[in-house]
């Protein structure tokens, strides 16, 4: 994982300098609560999990609620997460990898960044 001073940089690149933020799930997350097993606690994680051969570069991380994380597990490129699903895609050209929410048929047939 990382440390907590990189952790609060990504915050600060991802969600600017507010006290609280909420990750593509609609969990709430508190800066301050890096790694904290709470409410509001978050982690900094990979999309790709490393497990799974993802990379360890600054494209393939994510900020997410400690609940999130536990629910998304080892899970790709699709997981659920509290009954919605989502995918992992990947951006060739920006090297990047980002979440998609799957819109389900009573949706628009396009799905949407997250």
């Amino acid at each position: 994982m990382f440390d907590k001073k990189d952790a609060i940089k990504l915050w600060e690149a991802e969600m600017g300098n507010t006290e609280y933020a909420y990750d593509f799930s609609g969990k709430k997350i508190k800066k301050a609560d890096y790694m904290e097993n709470n409410e509001v606690g978050w982690v900094v994680t990979y999309l790709k999990p490393i497990e799974l051969g993802g990379p360890t570069h600054i494209g393939n991380t994510i900020i997410m609620h400690q609940r999130t994380l536990e629910e998304k597990g080892l899970n790709y490129p699709n997981f659920i997460i509290v009954g919605q699903e989502y995918t992992v895609k990947y951006d060739e050209k920006g090297d990047f990898y980002y979440v998609e929410k799957v819109l389900s048929d009573d949706e628009d047939d396009d799905s949407y960044f997250i």
